[in-house]
């Protein structure tokens, strides 16, 4: 029996694995989402109405990094990460989850062209594109998603913060991507490729995400390739062999430290220490400010990764080997503004390889 996944054409998430699926040459049927899928089949088998949603049969799974493990452990195709860079993939797979996305969706709400397309699209797919009721769906849908999104930080106050952070990741993607290989980490892509694919596939999608990719050619050359892995079967020749110096992604993972970290661990303190207003203040790299309600999800985001960071310094000493040590010191300075706060220490408590270094 061949694999069903439940999507929507304007998540990113769906976005990263419909191509994951495709180049990982696991047969599969597309369905897009409906008022009555929603319902009747992805929440009666996972608990929630989001997709994607993998199934089989009676078998489903939902959470796009939930179906990207799945998917990596029975992919035809070369997909593991290079030796010592695992962690970093999947730091920078959720950098792209959590934090791309954000900037994503902050531009597309934020402009109207933007999010008229958008809201056309979901009232499409929830009402079978009956035309009135299209409409009025899409508009209230819509309204719902800005006041989800507002609390998430995608509010005017933080303009610069994302658009700055947005022009920085695609400069840093760029100077990556215009040397070799095709990939963030090899000749083949890793799921942080395809993390990064769903952020820029929908944000190209939106007129004013595609206009800005305009000036960035490496980038927009990466995101054909990986157009191509939806294709089934896939239309991108793969070449392995090829690794990529981690010293050339410094300059991402210092936007991932400088932006993501920095909220999560502000989000950490504000939750655990805050005035009780329910608002965390994160100071990014470039000295701008980003404003959130506090939130459970990303403080159980920030101990996620503090776990994976934990379990690779059980195996080793270097995180990600002798060519990524400087990217190691910064990661290890940003952890320690932690101690800082009797909450960041009773924390990496529970971390003991992390507490060490």
């Amino acid at each position: 029996m061949d694999y069903e996944l439940f999507i929507s054409r304007a998540s990113p998430y769906s976005s990263k694995i419909v191509a994951m699926m495709g180049y990982a040459g696991m047969a599969h049927r597309i369905r897009i989402q409906n008022g009555l899928t929603r319902y009747a089949i992805l929440k009666r088998l996972t608990g929630k109405t989001m997709v994607p949603v993998l199934r089989r049969g009676r078998w489903a799974i939902n959470d796009s990094t939930r179906i990207a493990r799945y998917i990596l452990e029975r992919s035809q195709r070369p997909l593991k990460p290079p030796k010592d860079t695992e962690l970093l993939v999947w730091m920078i797979e959720d950098f792209a989850d959590e934090w791309m996305v954000r900037w994503m969706v902050h531009s597309r709400w934020r402009h109207r062209d933007d999010a008229d397309r958008v809201t056309d699209i979901i009232g499409r797919e929830l009402t079978g594109a009956l035309p009135v009721g299209a409409k009025i769906v899409g508009r209230s849908v819509g309204r719902v998603l800005r006041r989800q999104m507002k609390a998430w930080g995608t509010r005017a106050e933080n303009d610069r913060a994302l658009e700055s952070s947005a022009l920085r990741t695609l400069e840093a993607l760029q100077a990556v991507l215009s040397q070799g290989p095709d990939y963030l980490f090899a000749s083949h892509p890793t799921v942080a490729d395809f993390a990064i694919y769903g952020a820029l596939a929908q944000y190209n999608a939106d007129p004013t995400g595609r206009q800005r990719l305009h000036v960035y050619p490496a980038v927009r050359e990466y995101l054909q390739r990986l157009d191509g892995m939806a294709d089934r079967p896939p239309t991108v020749r793969i070449e392995e062999g090829h690794t990529r110096d981690l010293a050339q992604l410094q300059p991402l993972f210092g936007e991932m430290l400088g932006t993501y970290w920095a909220a999560m661990i502000a989000n950490y303190r504000a939750r655990l220490e805050g005035d009780g207003r329910g608002e965390m203040v994160a100071e990014l790299i470039d000295g701008s400010y980003f404003r959130a309600r506090v939130s459970g999800y990303l403080q159980g985001r920030l101990e996620a990764m503090l776990e994976l960071v934990d379990k690779t310094y059980a195996d080793r000493d270097p995180l990600f080997g002798d060519s990524g040590l400087r990217m190691e010191r910064a990661f290890v300075d940003r952890v320690a503004e932690l101690c800082e706060s009797e909450a960041g220490r009773q924390l990496l408590q529970q971390f003991t390889h992390v507490g060490m270094h």
